[in-house]
């Protein structure tokens, strides 16, 4: 019973005080009156108002823009009204301590500045309104997260008429494709064979003639639109994203140095975060065959990364290797506008990667802007670097691939923001490229 009492206390107090069903946090909702949340901005992104007979509604102004954010507070809470609950609840005011302990006064909690850049954060969402993925932007140099976009949303003002039909929709909505979403990588994952290959020392120099297909177990691999990219080494192939060079790189390298690459790069971990995630994972194992090898090596296999995981990725590249932890709570003020407590940033690995890995892997991600599949983004007023990526997913008997870009942008030779956006089934009609650009432009031109 004492080491039980011992784990509830050390262990699972924190949860314990921050669950919606926990008894004290429910009478401490009839003292006070639940604090707001703010972008970065000062824009009100969820408050309480107080009708005339003293009822209470929590209302979120830009309904689904922030939804997979904020999440929502009504007889139970979700993402950041629960991670908040505590502090939404209290109050650090002298008077306000007073007037709890007499009890007959409503006390204004304290409100949460978010990291959010309520601005990009619109201007993602209205990009992806309309089709299914996620948008994650952050700073690599802070673990600060700018944009959180999940397609399709919830409005949740309207959460209790709706949620019969939310729960029934084939598009999940109250899913967070940002967080939780688990998808083939694609020619994203080439980042990690590159990493897996500069590690060997010997195979950073291996060289390729692509002739459009390769052979590859019982099956023949295609690059894309079969296209022939001749004789190439790393910088061609990762700039003109070609299978056949990756498929066979990862033969040479085999299961052991493409998983241990994948799990420096953190996958088959979870980085702590305040939000709900799914560990991605890369399942590849000495046993696996040449097909699943050589499949696993270009971003399909069996292997399935959230879009937060990869925008950590791109960040510790952006970081020369270091990982700061990603937080979206940015400051909690008192109802004066003092601030109560400030978050700072703060690493998570010190050298998740080594400067030179990182260094060379910048390298591979400057080719794809200035001369390979993301030369679009070249006009940019950044210096952008990055991979794009085409996952073949199956569906019935169509094909409609998933987009991705990953990538981040240097402003005078310093890192600014790194920037993942994942569309699914977008095949050629809304791939992620054009969002990219879009965002980007708008970032710094705005």
């Amino acid at each position: 019973m004492i080491v039980f009492l011992c784990k509830i206390i050390l262990l699972d107090g924190a949860k314990i005080r921050i669950n919606s069903a926990n008894p004290r946090l429910v009478r401490e909702e009839k003292h006070y009156i639940r604090g707001s949340i703010y972008d970065s901005t000062g824009k009100t992104l969820a408050y309480t108002e107080i009708d005339s007979d003293g009822t209470r509604t929590r209302v979120y102004p830009y309904g689904e823009v922030f939804a997979h954010v904020t999440g929502y507070s009504r007889t139970t809470k979700t993402l950041m009204e629960l991670e908040l609950n505590e502090d939404l609840l209290s109050s650090n005011r002298m008077q306000d301590q007073i007037k709890y302990l007499m009890g007959d006064q409503e006390i204004q909690g304290n409100s949460a500045v978010l990291t959010i850049d309520g601005d990009l954060q619109q201007r993602a969402f209205d990009l992806m309104n309309g089709h299914r993925g996620a948008v994650i932007i952050s700073e690599p140099g802070t673990g600060k997260i700018l944009t959180l976009v999940s397609t399709p949303s919830y409005d949740p003002n309207t959460l209790s008429e709706t949620w019969d039909d939310l729960i029934e929709r084939d598009d999940s909505p109250l899913y967070s494709r940002a967080m939780q979403g688990q998808y083939p990588p694609g020619s994203t994952f080439k980042i990690i064979t590159s990493l897996a290959a500069y590690k060997t020392g010997s195979l950073r120099d291996f060289t390729y003639t692509c002739e459009g297909t390769t052979p590859l177990g019982d099956v023949v691999l295609p690059c894309y639109g079969q296209t022939a990219h001749g004789t190439e080494n790393i910088y061609d192939a990762f700039a003109n994203s070609c299978n056949t060079y990756f498929a066979n790189l990862g033969l040479q390298l085999g299961a052991f140095s493409i998983r241990n690459a994948a799990e420096e790069l953190g996958l088959n971990h979870k980085i702590p975060f305040a939000l709900p995630q799914s560990m991605s994972r890369v399942v590849i194992d000495e046993q696996d065959s040449e097909q699943m090898l050589g499949e696993t090596a270009i971003g399909q296999g069996q292997s399935a990364i959230t879009p937060f995981s990869m925008n950590m990725i791109t960040s510790a590249i952006a970081n020369e290797g270091h990982l700061y932890a990603p937080y979206l709570l940015d400051k909690i003020i008192d109802s004066d506008g003092e601030t109560v407590r400030k978050n700072l940033p703060s690493l998570y690995d010190s050298e998740m990667i080594t400067e030179d890995e990182a260094a060379f892997l910048e390298d591979l991600m400057e080719g794809v802007v200035s001369r390979g599949t993301a030369y679009s983004l070249s006009s940019l007023p950044c210096q952008t670097f990055g991979k794009t990526g085409t996952a073949q997913v199956a569906d019935g008997d169509t094909v409609e691939p998933h987009s991705w870009f990953t990538g981040y942008t240097k402003v005078d030779g310093q890192t600014d923001i790194a920037i993942t956006v994942l569309v699914e089934n977008a095949s050629e009609s809304y791939p992620a490229l054009p969002v990219v650009y879009d965002l980007l432009s708008y970032y710094y031109y705005r």
